[in-house]
């Protein structure tokens, strides 16, 4: 014959009626009077006559505080109690406002209307720019950014996690301030963010899911846009690569070009 599993033994949140061990007590009867500290038999007795239970609240007071209730209704009660609490208690997530090193003045705009609303319902902002190729050479852009966001953000929230690199990107986290957690909650704080949604979005801007859709495009693009080996021919006097195929030399100085232009603010003392 098989032994039968140990399964483990859960104590009660609460002790009741002949759990409870200590001599004395400290009584609350039923309707809520103080009937000071009296033995714990007595009080058990009390409680059997009314047909309730006699329940530890309070295990580490000395003596310990028991009340005379019916325990169901007092374990339903308190559970009650304790959703309600859940909800009026507002969950602190991590919204993320994704920038990059080209990011011009108009689109940073955006992006710091975009973590000010975060913040505004609440939420801790995590800033990050994400480096390309050499861009991780000219860091103090970057940084400038990110100061830029911090200085804007400045009235309604804090520097939690400071501006560093990691890997390829730079992150920043700022939390809201309390006095912003409080007035997350105002339906009048609500209303407001979602007006100047409405506002960004009729002036063009694009959210961050969007953007990189944009980006897996262009890098889709430019990926077919690169010729293949059969087409170039490194046999130049100067080094360079010749792309005998028409419409790839087209899409390559295209390419070219617009990478020109991308470092063009990179040119900096």
């Amino acid at each position: 014959m098989g032994i039968p599993p140990i399964r483990p033994q859960y104590a009660p949140q609460f002790r009741i009626n002949e759990q409870i061990r200590v001599p004395h007590v400290r009584l609350i009867a039923a309707d809520g009077s103080n009937k000071g500290i009296v033995e714990t038999r007595d009080a058990l007795h009390q409680a059997r006559v009314q047909h309730l239970d006699l329940i530890e609240v309070a295990p580490n007071a000395d003596p310990p505080v028991c009340r005379i209730f019916d325990f169901g209704k007092f374990v339903y009660e308190r559970e009650k109690k304790e959703r309600e609490a859940r909800k009026g208690q507002k969950v602190i997530e991590i919204k993320g406002v994704r920038l990059r090193p080209k990011t011009t003045e108009h689109h940073l705009s955006f992006k710091i209307r975009s973590a000010r609303r975060f913040l505004q319902q609440g939420n801790k902002v995590k800033v990050s720019i994400r480096f390309k190729g050499r861009e991780d050479q000219i860091p103090h852009v970057a940084h400038r950014m990110m100061d830029k966001v911090a200085q804007e953000c400045a009235d309604i929230a804090t520097v939690e996690f400071p501006a560093s690199m990691e890997g390829k990107t730079m992150l920043m986290v700022v939390a809201p301030t309390a006095a912003t957690i409080a007035a997350s909650t105002l339906k009048s704080t609500q209303s407001r963010i979602q007006a100047e949604i409405e506002a960004d979005k009729a002036q063009g801007f694009v959210d961050d899911e969007e953007e990189d859709e944009e980006e897996d495009e262009e890098e889709t693009k430019a990926a077919q846009a690169e010729p293949e080996s059969s087409d170039v021919d490194d046999d130049n006097a100067d080094g360079t690569a010749v792309i005998k195929d028409k419409g790839a030399r087209k899409a390559h100085n295209r390419e070219k070009r617009a990478k020109e232009r991308s470092m063009e603010q990179f040119n900096l003392p």
